[in-house]
Order: structure tokens, then sequence, then C-alpha cells
């Protein structure tokens, strides 16, 4: 229950730096950013409480996707609702600012670990964000030529 409590906490100001980013950049009214904040909040929660009820080895990330897709989905009354009027209004931009920013802190806080890891990652990671890159734009090539837009 303490490491809930935690994760709760965590979330909330996860939320708060979001949604400063999101009211900033795209000029969305403050009431229609909370209401949308919250109920990514509440999936993302609802998530990781599903995730220590069942017993089963699954990652958290995908008890929030099903979630995620119940909540939204159009067999879901409200589901169109709630993703035209709130959750649409979220930039998933704005929510990458504070992930980041734990993930640098994380990183911070094995700081021994990554020195041990010598110069040979630097070459693993450029590798993996090259080849990313490089198969993300042949991809997205092949489906704009195929669907006609170049």
């Amino acid at each position: 229950m303490k490491r809930l409590i935690q994760e709760a906490f965590i979330l909330f100001w996860v939320g708060i730096i979001a949604l400063v980013g999101n009211t900033i950049k795209n000029k969305v009214p403050l009431k229609i950013g909370i209401i949308g904040m919250a109920i990514l909040l509440a999936i993302t929660l609802l998530g990781i409480i599903i995730k220590k009820i069942v017993p089963a080895n699954i990652p958290t990330v995908f008890w929030v996707s099903i979630v995620a897709v119940l909540v939204t989905s159009p067999l879901n009354p409200y589901g169109a609702f709630l993703d035209k009027q709130y959750l649409e209004k979220i930039d998933m931009i704005a929510l990458t600012t504070p992930v980041l920013a734990f993930a640098g802190l994380s990183l911070g806080k094995d700081l021994k670990l990554f020195k041990s890891l010598s110069w040979k990652i630097i070459i693993v990671a450029l590798t993996v964000y090259t080849g990313t890159f490089v198969f993300a734009t042949m991809i997205a090539q092949i489906v704009l030529k195929a669907t006609g837009q170049i």
C-alpha cells in the first residue's frame, strides 16, 4: 500500500508538470487540461493497481494499455466523448518532459554503473538510434508512397 501511495504521488507530480507544459504549449483551457490529465492519471493508476492484484507476471504497461483501450473504446458509451473532449487535448510531447526528467534522475542515481559500461555503450546507443531513425524513415516513405501522399 505504501508503494502504491508513492507511485500515485509521483504520477500526480508528473501530471502537474505535463499539465503546465500542455497548457503553455497548446493553449488548452486549464479546466479541460486538468480533466484530461486526471483521466490519464486514473487510467495509469488503475493499470498499476491491476498489476498488483493479478498474480501473472505481465508488465504494468500492458495493464495500463488495456485500461486505456477499454476507456476510449467505441464499445464504451463515453469512450468517444472522453477521447474527443479531453484526451485529444493532451499533447504527448508535454507528457515526455517529466518522463525524461525522471529518466535523467534515475541515470544520475546509477552513474557509477553507467561509467563501468565504458565507451562501448556509446557505439551501441548510436547504432540503435540510427537504426531506429533509418527504418522509421523507410517505413514512412513506403507508406506515404503506397497511399499516394508523395
